[in-house]
């Protein structure tokens, strides 16, 4: 079958991972896919993009499986996080809207994709279920020459494959204990108190000040520093960490709000050894210290509705603790809003990642 000899091409190029969401018409493939290749089930396009580039600066080689509807969901993020620190990244993307597609909604961007991918450069082919040789090339381009490449599967060529049906789970609403109180520290203070539970570990940081006042405050060659692409911080620190190390995530309320689905794929996939720390001043601090939708919002529900094991801090030495957990833990800390007076960092995307790759391999 056409999924099975697709499945071959894909292990010829050494992918170790697949990345996806599902797709009605290739279904079978998915299933192929999983079964033999470790996969990531994903929440939105774009999270895949950061895990992605985590996989990959870990040493391994991910390969993401999506909708054509849902390209658009992820331009920004292979613009501003894989194009400009060139990350690999090969997409099998499943091509709707053509070849007699019945879903209008469907069509527009079906119809659209090929002029899409021309202007933001990205290289593809169209797969018609015979040149398994020009799709393996694909993937193997992306790796050789860093950069994006586009499969895009025609929709009239795949086997048809039943439903897939699971028990419903049991909820139990669990009792929650959280610490109360008020923030105390802004979050250049609270990474100064932390800087030695930081010291020699994988960091990512969040984009825009969080990033300049870690820099400030710790630079490390095994800090990321996260440029652009906001919301994919966590989405990257999970993406190391299923390649077997143990990261800690600076993250922030609005990147937290802008890219919530990370949380939930943590909770689903995440090994042990996955820190989130969320400093929560309910503020974009790096655009004005706008308010953000947490100023009403209880950001610790979420990662304990991702099923993550959730703690709350308002001190270095109570960061500091939650820190030491065995689980993958979603910290939550509340911050005064504010910015410290902190330089640019001072080096190019493609310094950091370079850097950032040499120091944890």
């Amino acid at each position: 079958m056409i999924e099975d000899d697709v499945t071959d091409a894909i292990a010829k190029a050494k992918i170790t991972h697949i990345l996806f969401l599902p797709c009605e018409r290739i279904r079978l493939l998915l299933k192929n896919l999983s079964e033999r290749f470790h996969s990531i089930p994903l929440s939105r396009e774009e999270e895949g993009v950061g895990i992605s580039a985590g996989l990959y600066m870990a040493g391994k080689k991910p390969l993401m499986v999506i909708q054509s509807s849902g390209f658009g969901n992820m331009v920004n993020a292979l613009m501003s996080l894989s194009r400009a620190y060139r990350f690999p990244l090969p997409m099998l993307v499943s091509w709707r809207g053509v070849h007699g597609e019945k879903i209008s909604a469907q069509k527009p961007m079906g119809e659209k994709i090929r002029a899409l991918l021309d202007v933001l450069e990205i290289p593809y082919i169209v797969f018609d279920g015979k040149n398994l040789s020009d799709l393996e090339n694909m993937i193997l381009r992306a790796y050789e020459e860093e950069k994006i490449t586009a499969v895009l599967l025609r929709p009239d060529i795949w086997s048809s494959c039943p439903e897939f049906y699971f028990e419903p789970r049991e909820y139990r609403t669990p009792e929650i204990m959280l610490k109360g109180g008020k923030a105390k520290f802004t979050r250049f203070e609270i990474l100064r108190g932390i800087k030695d539970y930081l010291e020699g570990k994988i960091v990512v940081s969040n984009l825009g000040y969080p990033s300049r006042e870690l820099y400030a405050v710790l630079d490390q060659p095994t800090n990321f520093y996260m440029l652009g692409s906001m919301g994919l911080a966590t989405s990257i620190a999970l993406g190391l960490n299923l390649a077997g190390k143990d990261v800690v995530s600076v993250d922030g309320d609005g990147s937290v709000l802008m890219n919530t689905s990370t949380i939930f794929t943590a909770g689903l996939v995440s090994e042990r050894g996955l820190k989130i720390v969320v400093i929560d001043n309910s503020a974009y601090g790096s655009t004005g210290n706008q308010k953000s939708a947490a100023v009403r919002a209880d950001l610790a529900f979420t990662g304990i509705s991702a099923g993550l094991n959730t703690l709350r801090a308002f001190t270095p030495d109570e960061i500091g603790l939650a820190l030491k957990a065995e689980k993958s833990s979603f910290i939550h800390v509340p911050a005064k809003p504010g910015n410290a007076k902190v330089g640019l960092i001072p080096h190019t995307a493609e310094e950091i990642k370079i850097r950032f790759m040499e120091a944890i391999r």
